[in-house]
C-alpha cells in the first residue's frame, strides 16, 4: 500500500516561493537592464523604480481589499493576470515608450499582489520560536532551486532575445500557483477606518523609522548592479555574478537563520548592520577609483553577505511583531518602507544630476549606522 504524503501549509508556501522565485529570478535585475538597452537613460530608470514602488504601496492596500472579497490565494491569481501584460508591454515598450510610466505603475502593483498575501500567509503558517530558521529555509530553498537562473537567464537574452527570457519567467510563475491552490479558503478582514489604523501605528510606531531605513541596502543593491552593468559588466558579466552571490548566499542565510532562532537577535542584527556599513563605503571607493571586473565581483559578493545576516535577523523580530496584527500591520508598514525607497531613488537622481552617482553609497552607508545602536527589545515592546 502505498503511503500517501501530506504537505502542510508551510510546505506549500515553501514550493511557491521557490517556483516564483525561479521566474522572478529570470527578470529580477534584467528588467531594468532591459530598459537601458532600449534606450532609456539611467534617470529615467530610477524614474522606473520611484513610480514602481509608489504603485507597490497603493497595490498594498487595493490587494488586501481584494483580498477581503477573494482570499489570499486568489490575489496570486490576479497577480499572474497583472504579470503577463506587464511582459507583454515590456515587449512592445521599444516601439511604444509612450507607456513607460504605465508598466513601471503595473509593475508596483503586481508586485503588491505578490508580497501582500505571502507574507501573510507565510507569518500565518510559521511559529514565533523558530521565525529565524523558517525565514532561512524559505531564503535557501529559493535560492537553491534558482542557483543557476541568473546565469541561464543571461545567456537566454544573448541566444534568444528578452521576449523568450519573459515567457519562461512565466511559466514558472504561473505553476508556482499549483501548490497552493488548497489554501483558497485563507482571507483577511483588513479594516480600513481611520480609527483602526491610527490605533495600530500607535501600537508599532517604534517600528516606523527601521522600516523606512531597512530596505535601502537591499534597493540600493538594484542601483549598485545597474551602475556596474554601465560601467565595468556585461549581461553575461551580470549573470556570473549572480551565480556566485546566490551559492556564496545560501551558506550565510542559513548559519544567520540558525543563530537568531539560538543566539540573541539583537547581537547578530547589530554585526550584520556594522559590516554592511563599513562595506558600502568600501563600494563606494572602489566605484570610485578602482571600477574592475574583480573588485566588483567580489565586494558584490563579500556585502552580500554582511547584508544577508543583517536581514534575516531584522525580518524575524519584524515578522513575529506582525503575528498580533496580521494583514494590517504587514500592509501598514508598506508606508514607511516606500517612504524610504523613494528618498532613496530621489537621492540618487540628485547624485546623477550632480556628476557624482557613487555618493548615494555613502548616504546608504551614513543611514544605515542607526541599526548600529536599535535594541530588539524596545522594537518588540507593545505601546498602549
Amino acid at each position: 500500500m502505498m503511503l500517501r504524503l501530506h504537505p502542510t501549509n508551510f510546505q506549500r508556501i515553501v514550493v511557491m516561493k521557490a517556483l516564483n522565485g525561479a521566474g522572478m529570478g529570470l527578470v529580477g535585475i534584467f528588467i531594468p537592464i532591459y530598459l537601458l538597452e532600449s534606450g532609456f537613460s539611467f534617470a529615467s530608470v530610477i524614474g522606473w523604480l520611484l513610480v514602481h514602488n509608489v504603485a507597490l504601496l497603493i497595490g498594498a492596500f487595493v490587494c488586501v481589499a481584494v483580498s477581503n472579497r477573494i482570499g489570499l490565494v486568489r490575489c496570486w491569481y490576479v497577480r499572474v493576470v497583472l504579470l503577463t501584460l506587464l511582459f507583454a508591454g515590456l515587449v512592445l515598450l521599444p516601439e511604444n515608450p509612450q507607456f513607460f510610466l504605465v508598466l513601471a505603475a503595473l509593475s508596483g502593483i503586481e508586485s503588491a499582489f505578490f508580497w501582500i498575501p505571502y507574507n501573510i500567509l507565510m507569518v500565518r503558517n510559521t511559529h514565533r520560536e523558530t521565525m529565524g530558521a523558517s525565514l532561512a529555509l524559505l531564503s535557501n530553498i529559493s535560492k537553491g532551486v534558482g542557483i543557476a537562473v541568473p546565469g541561464v537567464a543571461a545567456l537566454t537574452i544573448v541566444y534568444a532575445g528578452y521576449p523568450v527570457l519573459f515567457a519562461l519567467a512565466g511559466v514558472f510563475i504561473a505553476l508556482s500557483l499549483v501548490p497552493v491552490r488548497t489554501l483558497a479558503s485563507e482571507a483577511t478582514s483588513f479594516s480600513f477606518s481611520l480609527s483602526a489604523m491610527r490605533a495600530l501605528i500607535q501600537k508599532n510606531k517604534q517600528f516606523i523609522v527601521p522600516e523606512v531605513i531597512e530596505n535601502l541596502g537591499q534597493d540600493a543593491g538594484v542601483l549598485w548592479m545597474l551602475l556596474i552593468f554601465i560601467t565595468a559588466l556585461t549581461v553575461l558579466d551580470i549573470g556570473a555574478l549572480g551565480v556566485l552571490v546566490a551559492l556564496a548566499g545560501m551558506t550565510i542565510t542559513y548559519v544567520t537563520g540558525q543563530l537568531t532562532d539560538r543566539w540573541s537577535t539583537q547581537s547578530v542584527m547589530r554585526i550584520g548592520a556594522i559590516a554592511t556599513t563599513l562595506l558600502w563605503v568600501v563600494s563606494y571607493g572602489i566605484a570610485l577609483y578602482a571600477p574592475t571586473p574583480a573588485l566588483l565581483y567580489a565586494v558584490t559578493i563579500i556585502r552580500g553577505f554582511a547584508l544577508g545576516v543583517f536581514v534575516m535577523a531584522y525580518q524575524t523580530v519584524m515578522f513575529n511583531r506582525a503575528r498580533s496584527s496580521d494583514a494590517q500591520f504587514l500592509v501598514l508598514r508598506e508606508v514607511p518602507t516606500v517612504a524610504g525607497r523613494i528618498i532613496l531613488f530621489l537621492v540618487a537622481l540628485a547624485c546623477i544630476g550632480s556628476g557624482h552617482f557613487e555618493l548615494t553609497f555613502l548616504f546608504v552607508a551614513l543611514v544605515s549606522v542607526y541599526f548600529w545602536f536599535v535594541r530588539t527589545d524596545r522594537l518588540m515592546q507593545q505601546d498602549a
